[in-house]
């Protein structure tokens, strides 16, 4: 299923993938991450970024009521602020 998944993400031309995951695989795997197998698989195996939410349990600190908040923005919004900084940190400096 997971591999189906993966494969139908690139035959729609995903931009995205924002998935949930328990956590119930990590508790087999020797590894200390929390992903399942299913996200573990589709982040290491996806064309496209992918976004895993996960379930809060007993381990996680506080109530456990926490909703999750997930901001993704694009590369070129990055690059896009990030160019604007600079030009006005050099717009201040080549004014004084």
């Amino acid at each position: 299923m997971k591999e189906r998944l993966c494969l139908e993400v690139e035959r729609l031309g995903l931009s995205a993938v924002i998935m949930g995951s328990r956590g119930f695989g990590a508790t087999k795997r020797e590894n200390s991450g929390r992903l399942g197998s299913v996200s573990d698989y589709c982040v290491r195996h996806c064309v496209c970024p992918v976004v895993v939410v996960r379930y809060p349990d007993e381990r996680d600190d506080g109530d456990g009521g926490a909703q999750p908040v997930v901001s993704v923005a694009s590369a070129a919004e990055d690059e896009a602020e990030m160019e604007m900084e600079y030009h006005d940190e050099t717009d201040r400096n080549g004014s004084d």
